[in-house]
């Protein structure tokens, strides 16, 4: 079983982000990763490039990388530079983008179609060599790069996934499956759908990293004040997510306003309370079939949550 933590989502500084990661080092925790947004105050991977620099066994990732914000030839030499400064430490976690249209520069009609393709390009121009590539969306003719990553075939390439299709992707393309904030009953029926579509494809589904992440987790004394702390980036996400999961949840119609969120979903969807709460919590999750629990933001932000919510972790 393995454990990842986000860095905090509003980070101060690139030093306190910095110095987060190897406080993440320090207490076990076998990642840190990041986020991929223009509104955030760093870009991805030029923080986890600093995070790289200063420590030396935590894996890096993104959590989710924008994969259609960036064009492959560029994204495959920035992590393949990225790979070799940490060493071959690096996770790439990848989704179709949700926030980020309007910096694109170009109209996005067919978001998942277009990742894909740049992953299939991405791949290949990892790989090294003259690489000729044409699909709908770009076009290389005999294009070259020098950057080449140290891990072998490539880095890990975890693929976040709640609809239906991008489950299938993640299953037949991808080395880690990636989901967040829904019951362990439900996140096991995704896993075992996963399974199947894996073995459909002739793959191992024991090859394939369950990833699940956290976002947010609110460590207190007590869980009503960690409820509190909890509850409005868990109604916003909910929300967001309305007619999906109220239709997977057994609810008649999605809620739709934050106020209609049901609380029980909250409490069923969300990791919060003491830090022994919520640890067993996480247990419930690596009994439905996680192989990687991600801590994408652990609140209240700073090291003394990280610190106690680790200590009851890494205890058991």
């Amino acid at each position: 079983m393995k454990f990842g933590v986000g860095l905090p989502t509003e980070i101060t500084s690139l030093s306190s982000a910095v110095d987060y990661a190897c406080v993440a080092e320090e207490l076990g925790f076998d990642s840190v990763v990041t986020a991929d947004h223009v509104s955030m105050k760093y870009e991805a991977l030029t923080v986890l490039t600093a995070v790289a620099v200063k420590t030396s066994r935590i894996r890096i990732g993104t959590l989710v990388l924008d994969g259609n914000r960036r064009d492959p030839a560029v994204l495959a030499q920035a992590t393949a530079t990225l790979d070799r400064i940490s060493k071959g430490r690096l996770i790439l976690g990848v989704g179709k983008g949700v926030f980020n249209e309007a910096s694109y520069g170009f109209n996005l009609e067919k978001p998942v179609a277009r990742m894909l393709d740049i992953l299939k390009a991405l791949k290949e121009l990892w790989r090294g060599g003259e690489v000729s590539y044409s699909c709908e969306f770009f076009s290389y003719d005999k294009l070259r790069i020098r950057s080449n990553p140290l891990q072998k075939p490539h880095p890990p390439i975890w693929l976040a996934a709640f609809r239906r299709r991008m489950r299938r992707i993640a299953a037949e393309f991808g080395d880690g499956f990636v989901t967040q904030n829904m019951p362990p009953k439900l996140f096991k029926d995704y896993l075992e759908e996963a399974g199947e579509n894996a073995l459909r494809v002739g793959r191992d589904p024991g090859k394939l990293e369950a990833v699940y992440g956290m976002m947010p987790v609110a460590v207190a004394s007590d869980r009503v004040t960690a409820r509190k702390m909890v509850e409005p980036s868990a109604r916003a996400f909910l929300l967001r997510h309305a007619r999906r999961l109220s239709e997977e949840l057994g609810y008649e119609k999605p809620w739709s306003t934050i106020s209609e969120v049901p609380e029980e979903v909250i409490d069923e969807c969300f990791v919060f309370g003491t830090s022994e709460e919520c640890a067993d919590k996480v247990e419930e999750y690596v009994k439905a079939g996680a192989t990687y629990i991600i801590f994408q933001s652990v609140l209240p932000q700073g090291v003394g949550s990280l610190k106690s919510l680790a200590g009851e972790i890494f205890r058991r």
